[in-house]
């Protein structure tokens, strides 16, 4: 019994290990932020316009609604997902809003995913669930935060795949 006990809490250490592990998290504002610089051929004029039709319009609905700043070298951007609880009633998830910068340079590009923000009445920064020791502490926060480190890590791949160039099908001359 003591045996299955000390498992069980070693799983329980190696998970919460575990959901912090997988956090970036900037040394400088101490916040969670994904950030990756990516290597691509095309000019900063082909690159921009990649990403804007191949990425920002498909994995966004409306992405002008959500843009603050598009000036043909930088999209800057707030948006929000929903985390999932566990409760049956899916009004009750919380939201999540985040800030995503995409710079374009002249054969690369680096994404930014910071400022993650619990969409109450008043924000809460996401990185306050990190905190094992506060009072307030729930567990299902853990979840939480594996849940967005999901999230940072499928939009870096997602947009990783819509850099890739499409290739050009020469048309046959007649």
């Amino acid at each position: 019994m003591k045996k299955v006990a000390l498992l069980f809490v070693a799983v329980l250490f190696a998970t919460v290990t575990f959901a912090q592990s997988n956090l970036p998290i900037d040394a400088r504002t101490e916040k969670i932020c994904f950030r990756k610089v990516i290597n691509t051929v095309g000019t900063q004029d082909e690159v921009f316009n990649r990403i804007y039709s191949q990425f920002m319009n498909t994995y966004y609905k409306s992405p002008s609604t959500i843009l603050q700043q598009n000036d043909g070298r930088t999209l800057k951007g707030k948006h929000q997902f929903q985390l999932d609880n566990g409760d049956p009633v899916k009004s009750k998830w919380p939201w999540i809003t985040y800030y995503f910068t995409i710079e374009v340079r002249e054969g690369r590009v680096r994404y930014t995913l910071t400022d993650f923000m619990q969409k109450t009445q008043s924000n809460h920064p996401c990185e306050e669930w990190m905190n094992k020791e506060d009072p307030l502490y729930q567990p299902v926060w853990d979840s939480y935060l594996n849940q967005i480190a999901a999230f940072g890590e499928d939009w870096g791949k997602q947009f990783e795949e819509k850099l890739i160039p499409e290739k050009v099908i020469e048309e046959e001359e007649w």
